[in-house]
């Protein structure tokens, strides 16, 4: 299955184009567009924010599939520490990811809850209609060639 994922979010490698801090991993910008790949949709919220819940509702009702997409849904869902509250569920790896987006997508502060649609936009995630138009502008990918395990 991790082979069918990555060939529908783009070609993961270690050779070339922007590194991740962590692991090594790279998303290759080449990849050609698939009208039929998946939309990965990540969640940043908090415990501590009192517009999560909503958008966990939200997010809830996109992976339930109550609404009229043109693509399949890939939902990844990241507590984070945010609002000068603890969230017994946050891990400060997901914070050093939603902090990796903000500088990435240049955005101008960490609010929560937040969506980022294929590491490319990003929206309010309490926000229905920003949320599904975002993900209906987003692009499939399918990627070039072999690809590699992330892990190696």
């Amino acid at each position: 299955m991790g082979r069918r994922l990555f060939s529908c979010l783009g070609k993961v490698s270690s050779s070339s184009g922007v590194q991740g801090k962590n692991n090594g991993t790279v998303v290759d910008s080449s990849a050609a567009t698939c009208p039929d790949g998946p939309v990965l949709v990540e969640l940043f919220s908090s415990q501590g924010c009192a517009t999560s819940s909503e958008a966990e509702l939200l997010l809830s009702r996109l992976v339930r599939g109550d609404y009229q997409l043109d693509a399949p849904v890939l939902v990844l869902s990241y507590h984070v520490d945010n609002m000068g509250g603890k969230d017994p569920y946050a891990s400060s790896k997901w914070t050093v990811r939603q902090k990796a987006y903000v500088q990435a997508l240049k955005i101008d502060d960490m609010f929560i809850p937040r969506v980022v649609v294929q590491g490319r936009a990003h929206c309010p995630a309490n926000e229905e209609d920003a949320l599904l138009s975002t993900i209906a502008s987003a692009p499939r990918l399918i990627s070039k060639g072999q690809h590699q395990r992330p892990w190696k």
